[in-house]
């Protein structure tokens, strides 16, 4: 992490905690939204909550700002820290000095002084329009990832829809939201949430500055394509533009797609464009975790985009229990495409990465692994990003001081864990590790074990445990 980026990130705590403990940006300026259930947050860490169709009848700016929502700055800025954000808690709980998101995020490029001055001040219910919108239409995806849920797949709805939820603890793949009047759209075409965010277009783009677009799959959204198609009859040239995609859609349509966001880009239409990528390890492991993915088709539409575009690419890893076995081919992977893809000459950044750990569903998450057996993988991987961090501008391959620090802190999480991580949370994921991949492997004609060989001491420890709470 580099001196500046770090004296900055001070600089936006210590401003942060002049208000109080708790106060964070994301919940003014950020926003995720999901109009296929009319749900949203302002951070992935707290769950989504739903927008109420009654406030969203009075003002469609209700899409971002919900009375929960409002509430929950209310406590921010009367020093409080609201549960929902426990994440950072965890983090910041830890012995010694860490930084959350709360901090890291507050210091986003996107967000000026002007906007901290701005929000600091302001009543607790006021509106306000994000700076920074993910944007999800519908949940049409043709991945249906181990740890994802049918809101966000519609591949998961039809797997559940055929054989049944999972007989497990946590009520992560259930689709009794399906059931809900008004809580869950099929059709993105007939969604009252689209109508509203289509009539707060022109007032958001004033003030936003960059905009995400996600999924599902988004390249499977027809509403997706119309927004390309709206930027380029009314371009929005101060607007970044981001996707979230898997990368497992037809080379055909990612060439398609590629060809669209050139275009913008050349007419100076737009101001700029990153594409997000999901994967968290590489090969047979990966492929399992993520079904639908292909890595070889993952890396050939990756190819077409960054050769058509020169747009740069971040790959988003959700570190899970599954990827602390197998987590070294993929840092191998990302400088096998940082020294094909970035230029010494000229350096752009043009594949980043992220390792955000999973803290749900219980059975995916790290904790649950035995230290002894396991903390030997994820202490080898921090040592391997520390043996390569980039020495100068010429290592087009290495990695940054930034990396190596958000994949420490994962490290001391898996060691450390925090109040949330009781004897009793373990127990019960790890009941539900040996029931899901049990399932998981039925549904999908795998086999754990012999895609994952490390963890056969780990699957037998889960059984014992499975076999102790049936008793």
């Amino acid at each position: 992490m580099s001196k500046s980026y770090l004296d900055k990130v001070k600089n936006t705590r210590d401003q942060l905690n002049e208000v109080g403990p708790g106060f964070c940006a994301m919940k003014w300026l950020n926003e995720t939204l999901y109009l296929q259930t009319g749900d949203n947050h302002s951070c992935y860490h707290p769950r989504p909550h739903h927008v109420p169709l009654d406030e969203l009848a009075k003002d469609p700016s209700a899409l971002h700002n919900t009375e929960f929502k409002k509430q929950q700055r209310k406590i921010m800025l009367e020093g409080g820290r609201p549960d929902e954000c426990y994440y950072c808690w965890n983090i910041e709980d830890l012995p010694g000095e860490h930084f959350s998101d709360r901090m890291f995020h507050s210091s986003s490029e996107w967000i000026t002084q002007e906007d901290l001055d701005l929000i600091k001040q302001m009543p607790w219910d006021k509106p306000i329009n994000p700076r920074y919108l993910e944007l999800s239409f519908g949940n049409g995806c043709n991945f249906k990832c181990g740890y994802c849920a049918p809101q966000a797949s519609s591949l998961w709805v039809d797997e559940i829809k055929k054989h049944g939820n999972y007989d497990i603890t946590y009520d992560q793949y259930g689709i009794d939201f399906l059931n809900r009047d008004g809580h869950f759209y099929e059709n993105e075409d007939e969604n009252p949430y689209i109508d509203a965010f289509w009539k707060w277009w022109p007032d958001l783009k004033n003030d936003l500055k960059v905009l995400r677009l996600t999924g599902g799959e988004p390249l499977m959204s027809s509403n997706v394509f119309k927004m390309l198609e709206l930027l380029d009859k009314e371009p929005s040239p101060d607007l970044e533009i981001n996707m979230n995609s898997n990368l497992g859609v037809s080379k055909n349509k990612v060439r398609k797609f590629s060809n669209k966001i050139k275009k913008l880009l050349d007419e100076n239409k737009i101001k700029s464009f990153r594409l997000y990528t999901s994967i968290d390890s590489w090969g047979p492991q990966a492929e399992y975790m993520r079904r639908g993915l292909k890595c070889e088709l993952w890396e050939e539409n990756l190819d077409t985009f960054i050769t058509t575009t020169n747009s740069p690419v971040n790959i988003m890893i959700t570190y899970n229990i599954l990827c602390v076995g197998y987590f070294t081919p993929l840092l191998k992977k990302i400088q096998e495409l940082r020294a094909k893809y970035n230029n010494s000459n000229n350096f752009k950044q043009m594949i980043g990465f992220d390792t955000p750990y999973l803290k749900e569903p219980p059975h995916w998450m790290i904790n649950l692994l035995t230290k002894e057996e396991f903390g030997r993988y994820i202490d080898n991987d921090l040592e391997y990003i520390k043996k390569y961090i980039k020495q100068d501008m010429s290592e087009v391959d290495k990695f940054s001081e930034h990396e190596y620090e958000k994949f420490k802190r994962v490290r001391n999480y898996f060691f450390e864990g925090s109040s949330r991580v009781t004897p009793e949370l373990i127990e019960r994921g790890r009941r539900d590790f040996y029931v899901f991949f049990n399932e998981y492997d039925q549904r999908s004609f795998l086999k754990f074990l012999e895609i994952f060989p490390k963890y056969e001491n780990f699957m037998k420890l889960c059984k014992e445990t499975y076999e102790k709470f049936e008793r």
